[in-house]
This record gives structure tokens, sequence and C-alpha cells, in this order.
């Protein structure tokens, strides 16, 4: 479909009722939207089969919801194995979260350590379209996007919910300063500390613009088998390493051309950059990625890019509609993951965004593709909240990974291949003059 087809498609649909935009103006207001996701489910669900891994999921999300709804909140709905709540008081968004993490602390006492329940939270507060049965706008974007962030047990929250809390109520600390995609500005989020006993540990496995002056970098390569094989310390200028190109199906070609990396320092973030006249510089996923337009992603021997009609997406928002009910009216998908060679050509095979939740896999997913060796049966999965699209690799065995286009940031501790060599860049601490 052209795009004035599709613009056009959308402006009818406005003008069914001349009054829905101005209409929804008048639900716009000041709310906290929390976003949950439970972690380990494609794995429990593997180890137990589906009906158990149901179960698991219901019981999870009930209990998440008796706390929400005991702290005045409401749940907008159920996405899988996530949850989105909207609360209009501030303290009582923070209090819910802190309870579902002791809720699920108390369950998971009586639970073997691979069957422990442990879910992820993030929450903001902003302006959004709040009707009786969703909440839609920008204040759902960016706390699907905060959300993203948490690691398991973590709870995390935005500067503008940080504001409005009663200091003396939670033990609030900060985990840095965040280049959420899709945003112009970079934002301070923060963690909430929920134990009494014990505190919950402050890990980044994201991406962070501004760290302590006291953290340097060093950079390690990697053997096949994870041993450090070399170090190098990153200097101001960076360090630049080069490696000859690998492809899935010449793994051992070495006529392949060089690819350079520049791996460098910038406020306390690592970076890596292409340098080099051809070759592709892949980063490991180590935590959530927010989908771009265009990103190549690889798993096993395949790889996709991802194409995305952000048209569509605005027009849900514009609506007031969610992005599935948009891509059943307009009868198109709003993403999808193309395939294509090694070189970059494109292939005929579209694996099309139609649910909530798309996975890729050897065997337990929505897409399949049996006779990849180097995929996982479980291997990564797709999630759409608000306006975006999330990947998230479901601890494969050879990883999930993003090409990088320009200078890219990396979390520290992620691998990056670099032709056939895998480097990783690991914090270390600078003396204190």
């Amino acid at each position: 479909m052209r795009y004035e087809t599709l613009v056009t498609k959308i402006l009818e649909l406005s003008r069914e009722d001349p009054s829905v935009l101005q209409q929804l103006e008048k639900f716009r207001r000041a709310i906290t939207v929390l976003f949950t996701d439970i972690k380990g489910s494609t794995a429990y669900f593997d180890r137990y089969g589906d009906i158990a891994g149901l179960a698991m999921v219901h019981e999870c999300n009930d209990l998440l919801r008796l706390s929400i709804e005991h702290h005045g909140g409401r749940v907008i709905k159920t996405i899988g194995d996530a949850v989105m709540a909207a609360f209009d008081d501030c303290n009582e968004s923070v209090r819910a979260a802190v309870a579902m993490q002791r809720r699920l602390r108390e369950k998971n006492a009586s639970r073997k350590k691979e069957d422990e329940l442990q879910v992820r939270i993030g929450l903001h507060y902003g302006t959004g379209i709040v009707k009786s049965d969703d909440v839609f706008g920008d204040v759902v974007n960016v706390a699907s996007r905060v959300e993203s962030v948490a690691e398991a047990g973590q709870i995390i929250i935005s500067d503008t919910l940080r504001e409005r809390l009663s200091p003396s109520q939670f033990n609030v600390v900060p985990l840095g300063r965040f280049r959420l995609k899709g945003k112009s500005e970079d934002r301070d989020l923060f963690q909430v500390q929920w134990s009494e006993t014990a505190p919950v540990p402050i890990k980044v496995a994201h991406t962070i613009v501004t760290r302590s002056e006291t953290i340097g970098a060093q950079l390690q390569r990697l053997t096949r088998d994870g041993v450090i094989s070399a170090e190098y310390a990153v200097t101001p200028e960076g360090v630049t390493v080069d490696s000859t190109e690998t492809s899935p199906e010449s793994p051992g070609d070495a006529k392949l051309p060089s690819v350079k990396a520049r791996f460098s320092l910038v406020k306390g973030q690592p970076t890596v950059e292409n340098v080099g006249p051809k070759g592709r510089i892949y980063i490991r996923l180590v935590a959530t990625y927010t989908l771009e337009e265009g990103d190549i992603v690889a798993m096993g021997t395949r790889q996709f890019k991802f194409v995305c009609k952000p048209e569509v997406v605005a027009a849900a928002t514009t609506l007031g509609k969610t992005l599935l009910n948009v891509t059943n009216l307009l009868e198109e998908s709003a993403a999808e993951f193309s395939a294509i060679n090694p070189d970059g050509s494109s292939r005929p095979e579209k694996y099309p965004l139609l649910e909530e939740e798309v996975t890729f896999g050897r065997a337990n997913a929505t897409y399949t593709f049996e006779g990849d060796r180097l995929m996982s049966r479980s291997h990564a999965r797709v999630y759409h909240r608000g306006e975006d699209f999330f990947l998230e690799d479901l601890s494969s065995r050879n990883g999930t990974f993003v090409m990088v286009r320009g200078k890219a940031p990396v979390p520290f501790g992620a691998p990056v291949l670099v032709g056939k060599e895998m480097f990783r860049i690991v914090p270390v601490a600078r003396p204190v003059s």
C-alpha cells in the first residue's frame, strides 16, 4: 500500500466521527503508568509445558493485580506475561510496585530456585489520553521504555515520578542518565530499593549516558570459549581493532574484507563505531533493545531487517486506539522483520509482527526455523508497547545481535562481534586524586 493511500485511510477513520479528536482532548490528563514483565517465563514454558506455563503466568498476574487494586490502581490490560496499570496517586503507584516485589519474594520462599517468579517493573508519571478502558499517548511510551531498562527484581521510575514522591517514604537511589530511544532529551532514572533485609543490587545492563568520572574502561579480546586473550586500556582517543569479516556460510574464509572498529568512552558511556570501509559490527543483546526502523538483527544463521510504518503507529495514538486496532482496520501490519542475506541484499521472506508479542526460534516460537542449528528452540521475542517495538533475547545459547549503525552505545560487558573476533568493554575504577 502506498503512503498516500494509507494516510487517506487514516483520515477517513477520523472523519467517521468528526468530533473524535476533540473528544479525545477531554480525556487528556496526568497519570502514572506502570508496566511489569515476568522474567524467565519462556524457559518455564519450555521446562513444564504450555498448561503449566499459562497457570504460572495467571498466578503471577493475579498476585500483581491484587497489589495494584489494593493501592488504588487499575489494571488496564495484560499483554502475554506483562501487566499495564494506571494510578492517580503517585505514592500509591510505587507502594504497589514495592508490594508486588515483596509478595513475589514470599511466594518464592517455597519454590525451587529455577521456578522462582521474578518481575521487572517500570513506572512513569506524565500526560496521556485516559479512557475508562485504556491509556494512550506519550506517558505509555515513556513508561514502557523505563520498564525495558529494568532487570529482574528491580523497580525503576522516571525523573518526573521521582519529583512527585514523598521523599521520606521510599528509598530511592539514582540509576543514571539514560537516552530513551525516540525521546529528544536524556532522562534521569531511579531505582526504588524495596527489600528491608538486603538492598536489591543496582544493575545496569542498558546503555547509560553519564557515569561517575572515576570510571574508566578496559577493552578485552575474547576467545570462542569466552576466555580473555588480550586487554587494552581505553584511552580518550579510543582503541581501534580490526578483524577479518565472517559470515555463517563461510566462518573460516580468510579472504573476506577486514573490519575495523573503534571503542571509546564518552562521558562514562562505552561506544563502538565502524571505522573501516567495509564489514559489519554487531552488539550482542544483554538487555531489552528498542527497535528502530532499518535495524539489522542476527539470530542463529539468519539475518533480518526491522521495517516499521511510523504513520500507522502515529495513527493509533492520534485516534486513541491500540496499534492492533488500527492494524486490523487498515488490513496492514505496522511492522515486520524482512529476511536479508549476509551481504544486506533482500530475501522474499517476511515476518509480520501482528500480535502484541512474536517469538523466533528453532521450535517453540511464532516463527520457527527448524534447520537452523545455531538458533535456540526459543531464541528471541519482539513485543509491542505504546509506540515502540522491543527486542529481547530469551537466554539463547548463541545470542541475538544488532548491527552497529554509526557510533553506537554499548552496555558494559556486552560482547561485540567485529568480524571473526569478539570483544567487550568492562569498567575500571580510576584512582581519585
